[in-house]
């Protein structure tokens, strides 16, 4: 069986990993840095993700698609914002004052997201000039994996928005459950160099694995299309 090459995604995405790990090892990064670097990256799977389910709508003229957009939307910043309110308890890291923040002393029902718009805030406050540079590789792997995979390679054409309002899910539901579990860990041992770096490594195989095969599989329907 012929063995599949890397593409160039695949190495943007091993590169943008590469970067907290050599933090980690040459840069004493500490663990609210790495796993505030994780958690933002969600974010931006989620902005990736909503660009992709309104292309996918305006091509296919869905109006339905863009409802799912907003309803993704909402769930998916709900579901990131509580994560990270949670991982910052974890941390025991406190957060700027969303009211002193915003301005505003009573959200309502957007208090959640405001709350997790000052985790972001805050630590690219705190952890800045660190944190752009792990978040720019970051955002350089995800426009390069939107770019060659969903417009290049076709999966614009092979996919609907409403599978797309589940995808991110798939992707990052190990990611939440190992960063909870290594915020324990690291809370428990404090932040070893042997166990941030573990906990980086782990964070990329599941990373590739998952990129790979995610990928292969969209990409077989236009290519059986193809043969047909």
């Amino acid at each position: 069986m012929q063995r599949e090459r890397l593409t160039a995604s695949s190495y943007l995405l091993l590169s943008a990993n590469l970067v907290p790990l050599i933090g980690v090892l040459f840069f004493n990064w500490d663990a609210v840095l790495v796993l505030a670097l994780f958690w933002m990256e969600n974010l931006l799977i989620g902005f990736f993700n909503l660009v992709k389910i309104t292309a996918v709508s305006f091509l296919n003229k869905e109006l339905s698609g863009l409802s799912a957009g907003a309803f993704f939307f909402v769930h998916y910043g709900a579901f990131c914002a509580a994560h990270g309110l949670l991982l910052m308890d974890l941390l025991d890291y406190s957060i700027k004052d969303t009211a002193e923040l915003f301005n505003i002393n009573s959200a309502g029902v957007f208090t959640l997201y405001l709350e997790g718009a000052a985790v972001f805030f805050t630590l690219t406050r705190d952890l800045a000039p660190l944190i752009w540079y792990g978040l720019a590789g970051l955002v350089i792997s995800r426009l390069g994996s939107f770019v060659e995979n969903f417009i290049l390679n076709g999966e614009i054409f092979s996919v609907k928005a409403r599978q797309l309002m589940a995808q991110p899910y798939s992707q990052i539901i190990v990611m939440h459950i190992g960063l909870l579990l290594g915020a324990v860990l690291l809370q428990r041992f404090g932040s070893p160099v042997w166990l941030l770096a573990s906990l980086v490594i782990l964070k990329v195989i599941i990373d590739f694995t998952q990129f790979r095969r995610r990928h292969t599989r969209v990409r077989s329907v236009p290519q059986q299309i193809n043969d047909i």
